[in-house]
């Protein structure tokens, strides 16, 4: 049986989610990133920016193993597979 898609608008703040890179504009790649497009991976949502054109985006960040300056991506440029479930570690 196929699982349905993940609903994007379900990705809260604490979540982490399994995705796969798959840029949306894969020309505007930084060369550092090539080798991980494709590749899938654990992003955690760190919080919304406005993009001139494209209106509020939510922002993941990247693993650490990744070589990137500012470490978040856009999440219209993840193939989510799964929100994984997290616990809100302030509460504690």
């Amino acid at each position: 049986m196929q699982q349905k898609p993940v609903d994007r608008k379900e990705v809260q703040h604490l979540d982490p989610v399994r995705a796969v890179y798959r840029p949306a504009n894969p020309a505007g790649v930084s060369p550092s990133l090539v080798p991980f497009v494709g590749r899938e991976d654990l992003f955690r949502r760190v919080g919304e920016v406005e993009v001139p054109g494209q209106g509020r985006q939510i922002m993941m960040q990247c693993p650490l193993h990744w070589p990137v300056p500012d470490g978040w991506l856009p999440l219209s440029d993840l193939d989510v597979l799964e929100i994984l479930e997290d616990q809100d570690i302030r509460a504690g």
